[in-house]
């Protein structure tokens, strides 16, 4: 299970980072051709948007992959043992739920926008929402694991 996690691990992260150099490379030429040749690149706009929210649900997948999602946990860690692991087990109960929402929610939407047909691109925005759907289903699936780690064998 560990050298799953790895490799999922690192090609998440290389899909993250391709993403972003793409974006990058994308936007330079764009100015680039814009400041220099007087033209431009009609989709460069709209294609960096798209894959900056596919970054960011990425990135999201990575911070719960390495537990680093924001937390408050003044008041956890003053309380005694047993109701910290109370309080770990209502987290991932919450966590469970909200993301089923987003991924059904998520499952609604792509239907909806399946036929929205970007103008530059030419591509369904259906694409779009799916880092929405797949975030929620990482996510999801990482709980559940951190889940029965906690509750069969003791904690991580």
């Amino acid at each position: 299970m560990e050298k799953l996690g790895k490799f999922l691990e690192k090609f998440i992260s290389y899909l993250a980072s391709t993403a972003m150099a793409i974006i990058v490379i994308i936007v330079f030429a764009n100015v680039f051709m814009r400041y220099v040749l007087n033209t431009g690149l009609t989709w460069s706009d709209e294609v960096s948007i798209d894959l900056f929210i596919w970054f960011i649900f990425l990135g999201g997948i990575l911070a719960g992959l390495d537990g680093m999602h924001l937390k408050v946990d003044v008041f956890i860690d003053r309380m005694p043992h047993k109701m910290q692991g109370v309080c770990k087990v209502l987290s991932y109960i919450f966590i469970l739920l909200s993301m089923l929402i987003l991924f059904v929610g998520g499952i609604s939407q792509i239907e909806v926008t399946q036929n929205n047909i970007s103008s530059a691109t030419g591509l369904s925005a259906a694409y779009i929402t799916a880092a929405m759907v797949v975030f929620a289903a990482a996510t999801i699936c990482i709980t559940i694991y951190r889940f029965v780690r906690e509750i069969f064998m003791g904690g991580e």
